[in-house]
């Protein structure tokens, strides 16, 4: 997760604050100044040189600044980028402002400040202040809000709030019969077949990450079966499930799993408020849901760590 949010952020960063980038020189010598920002943004340029000229030079604190903000977004450095948003929002009443510059306004630049802080407040599941951030990101600097993603992480913590609420009393019926890919069935309880809990994956053949995320339940289905938690792949298919089940079970070796088909009213899907795939889910043998989300989502190493186990 953390990865997407900072490749989202650093390729915001790159679509807004063009037009600083985009200025063009010529084959005139550059100022110290024009300089800095230049290895700001282009690593073939050297930032240590290009800084300790400008720092030599006298170039004023205020982009000095702003130039190590560039260097830290266009770089990907995060935590010095997390570290650096003070001094950026306490030099922000001395930069040049406008449609040639970094920053349009002020205010443009404390809706960047805020969507990087609800960036680093998501990561750390501090989501009072993600929300506190957002929600400045978009009254300052709505362009910022759109291309960092944050309406879609919005909506998404809203509707886990939703989930996480309506599995909290959820029992799955753990007498549905659930048939496999070879044709064997019986209910979900005799699946479980006594063990501390059961790791549902539900995908589908035409689902591109549920099929890059193979040969982690692969993985899982190695190593959790023998703590007590039988691992099992749910194919969604609604076009021949069974022959597009059976093909990617051979390809990626799945043969250490029960290789289940979900029915085609789709009960589980429904119950679980699946909408969206890959998922996985840790049902309990008394149909509680111990977790349902993403199959990397560190929640469920979690969940699982409840139950003694580890992934």
């Amino acid at each position: 997760m953390a990865f997407n949010l900072r490749s989202c952020l650093v390729a915001g960063a790159l679509i807004l604050l063009v037009p600083l980038w985009a200025r063009d020189h010529g084959n005139h010598a550059h100022s110290a100044k024009d300089n800095l920002y230049e290895a700001a943004r282009d690593p073939a340029v050297s930032w240590e040189e290009a800084y300790a000229r400008a720092v030599e030079e006298e170039v004023e604190k205020a982009f000095l600044v702003e130039a190590q903000t560039i260097h830290y977004l266009s770089s990907g450095n995060m935590p010095e980028l997390y570290k650096h948003l003070d001094d950026l929002e306490a030099v922000s009443g001395e930069l040049e402002y406008g449609m040639a510059n970094s920053f349009h306004s002020e205010r443009q630049l404390i809706g960047l400040v805020a969507s990087i802080r609800a960036i680093q407040a998501y990561e750390a599941t501090d989501m009072p202040e993600f929300e506190k951030q957002a929600a400045k990101s978009f009254i300052n600097a709505p362009d910022y809000t759109q291309a960092f993603g944050l309406i879609q992480l919005m909506t998404e913590v809203r509707q886990k709030e939703v989930q996480e609420a309506a599995m909290a009393n959820l029992r799955i019926p753990m007498d549905i019969v659930i048939a496999s890919a070879d044709g064997e069935e019986k209910p979900l309880s005799q699946w479980l077949s006594g063990n501390k809990a059961m790791l549902i994956d539900f995908w589908a053949s035409w689902c591109g990450p549920c099929i890059q995320l193979m040969p982690e339940l692969r993985t899982k289905g190695e190593s959790l079966p023998g703590q007590g938690i039988v691992v099992a792949g749910m194919n969604t298919d609604s076009d021949d499930p069974v022959g597009k089940a059976k093909r990617i079970w051979a390809e990626h070796k799945m043969d250490m799993m029960p290789w289940l088909l979900e029915p085609e009213d789709r009960p589980l899907s429904q119950l679980l408020m699946i909408n969206s795939i890959p998922r996985m889910v840790l049902v309990a043998p008394d149909g509680t849901v111990l977790y349902n989300g993403h199959p990397m989502d560190p929640s469920l190493e979690t969940a699982l760590a409840k139950l003694d186990v580890k992934i």
